[in-house]
């Protein structure tokens, strides 16, 4: 794996395929026959735990040639998910490439498997925990939809997107192990509110939506992690470096006022930029400060509303709001500065 740098770090949780069930059937409280198969009916939740390919890899594979590892790769664990590397294929483009495995992904991979077991052991209670936390602020949570534990080649530790036509959340194994970060609930609960914010406010990351709507989506997803888990640090629920985020506090005026003049952007460049490009050498505007100012503007908000207020509000309600704390932050600063 190519390693990264001023950014959260996920360690690789590989469940026993009856462990990953239970403590997902804890989390969203499904009837254990409803997430048993692929094929059940659209309003349950469905579990696919893909480790077992990925340690049949592996197994064959952790003592060959990159050029053997890949062919592995793609027969042991790629070509069983066939479909849903196939909705990957463009998100991930950067990372499963024949290239970006070979020479960043599968040369550091041993170093991360002593982690990916001694964590193993610890993620059903971590995930039981993580529901409860989440129901008792959002009881009203109601997602149907797939849950993927997988391996990501280094592309995402927590993602959502539509999967083969259906809602899912994705975690990457490998990119948590390999990013150092062994406190997950922030994690869990981030991706547990894009799943429940998307019936109020109906963002898609795959589309090329205007940048406010992906500032509201993270923005609030990082609010709500930081609420849930008032002491984690900064790199567990902001994914940055207490040092990067003085920068940012000392640039927030002059970010708001770039975000501004790109408000309703739906360029790649611009989403990049501020939200997908972590080792961004940019100037003036420092590596995930989408993620930065999009918290800055809940927490504004979250002066004068309750969270689920703020949960529950579609485009129409939220976009005025975030443009006038945009407007006050380009003046003054969250802090009077």
């Amino acid at each position: 794996m190519q390693a990264k740098q001023n950014v959260r770090d996920y360690s690789e949780m590989v469940y026993a395929a009856r462990a990953v069930l239970l403590s997902m059937m804890l989390l969203f409280a499904v009837p254990f026959a409803q997430a048993q198969s692929a094929e059940s009916s659209s309003n349950e939740v469905v579990v696919h735990n893909f480790m077992p390919d990925f340690w049949s890899f592996w197994s064959a594979a952790s003592n060959k040639s990159p050029e053997e590892q890949r062919k592995s790769w793609q027969t042991l664990y790629i070509e069983p998910h066939a479909a849903v590397f196939a909705d990957l294929a463009k998100p991930c483009a950067k990372h499963l490439n024949d290239v970006a495995l070979q020479k960043e992904y599968f040369p550091t991979l041993a170093e991360f498997i002593p982690a990916i077991h001694a964590l193993d052991a610890a993620i059903p209670g971590t995930i039981a925990d993580a529901r409860r936390s989440f129901l008792k602020v959002f009881p009203d949570m109601r997602w149907a939809g797939d849950i993927y534990i997988m391996a990501s080649g280094g592309c995402f530790n927590g993602r959502s997107q539509r999967i083969q036509g259906r809602e899912a959340l994705l975690l990457g194994l490998d990119d948590i192990v390999e990013l150092h970060e062994t406190n997950l609930p922030p994690l869990l609960h981030h991706e547990l509110f894009h799943r429940y914010h998307h019936a109020f406010f109906a963002y898609e990351p795959e589309r090329d939506e205007p940048l406010w709507t992906r500032l509201w989506a993270e923005g609030m997803a990082t609010y709500v992690s930081r609420r849930l888990n008032p002491t984690a640090p900064n790199m567990d629920a902001l994914w940055i470096e207490d040092p990067q985020v003085k920068v940012l506090d000392d640039r927030e005026q002059v970010i708001a006022a770039d975000f501004l003049s790109h408000f309703d952007s739906t360029s790649q460049r611009d989403a990049s930029l501020y939200f997908l490009d972590d080792q961004s050498k940019d100037t003036k505007i420092p590596a995930r400060a989408g993620y930065y100012l999009g918290l800055r503007v809940a927490e504004q908000l979250g002066r004068h509303y309750s969270l689920q207020e703020m949960a529950h509000w579609n485009r129409a309600q939220a976009e005025p709001r975030i443009l006038a704390v945009l407007r006050e932050l380009e003046k003054k600063g969250s802090r009077g500065k």
